[in-house]
C-alpha cells in the first residue's frame, strides 16, 4: 500500500453517479429493494412510494396501467 499523496479525493455519493437501489417511476424517490418486492410490480418496478401516494393505492395496484401489471 503506497503512503504517497494522490490528487485524486474519493467522493462516494457524486452527483453524476447512479445507485443499484430501486426508485419510483413516478416522483424518482429511492426506495429499498424489499420495498420494491413488495410493493413493485412483478418485475419489482415501484411505480409509486410513499412520498406519492398512499399505502391503500400502492397495496391494491389501482394506478399501475393494465399493461405494466
Amino acid at each position: 500500500m503506497s503512503t504517497e499523496p494522490t490528487d485524486v479525493k474519493w467522493t462516494p455519493m457524486s452527483s453524476g453517479k447512479q445507485t443499484t437501489s430501486p426508485r419510483c417511476i413516478n416522483c424518482d424517490n429511492q426506495v429499498t429493494r424489499q420495498f420494491a418486492r413488495v410493493f413493485g410490480d412483478n418485475r419489482d418496478v415501484v411505480h409509486a412510494c410513499p412520498e406519492c401516494a398512499t399505502y391503500r393505492e400502492m397495496k391494491t395496484s389501482d394506478f399501475i396501467p393494465e399493461e405494466r401489471r
